[in-house]
């Protein structure tokens, strides 16, 4: 095995190890969500302080080298496709070991386009106490932490869908 490779494992393990170790507490149910501004792969500014308010948040915190999240690429995709417009969906690359190009092939790979940031500093990690890939959280529109899981399920995808269904105006009837 190349010393590079070796090397990359151990930082990799390493990188891994700290995250895990550090000193994170997940948000509660009902919390504040904090708030935080980034880039997403294709240039689109974000800043959660400004969705606040006016449209419920879904984060999907995730890594390439996570088997389960690339898993659940094509449900992400599924549930941006179906609540995008009311439901901001977001994915936060956990950046430990990552690259912006590991995600664009992983994407290509798996057919999927989503609004992606890379958090490189981990400080979107820490603030929102995730200590494992991938890590699901939803947001309501008032910026409250409404629920977190570890993995999709049909719990998280009625989650999403009342968060979408609390953002559509009523329909006017007409006689």
């Amino acid at each position: 095995m190349p010393v590079s490779l070796t090397f990359n494992r151990a930082l990799g393990a390493l990188g891994l190890w700290s995250l895990l170790m550090a000193p994170a507490s997940a948000l509660s149910l009902g919390e504040r969500a904090p708030a935080f501004s980034a880039t997403t792969l294709s240039g689109e500014p974000v800043a959660l302080a400004e969705v606040f308010g006016k449209r419920p948040v879904y984060l999907k915190f995730w890594a390439t080298w996570c088997r389960y999240c690339v898993y659940e690429l094509p449900h992400a995709q599924s549930l941006y496709d179906a609540y995008g417009e009311q439901v901001l969906v977001l994915m936060v690359n956990v950046g430990l070991n990552d690259s912006e190009e590991n995600i664009r092939r992983v994407y290509a790979e798996q057919g999927v386009n989503l609004p992606t940031i890379i958090d490189t500093d981990g400080d979107i990690v820490a603030h929102y106490g995730v200590v494992g890939t991938p890590n699901h959280v939803l947001i309501d529109t008032e910026g409250r932490v409404q629920y977190r899981t570890f993995l999709a399920t049909d719990e998280l995808d009625r989650q999403v869908a009342e968060l979408a269904q609390s953002q559509r105006q009523p329909q006017e009837v007409r006689p």
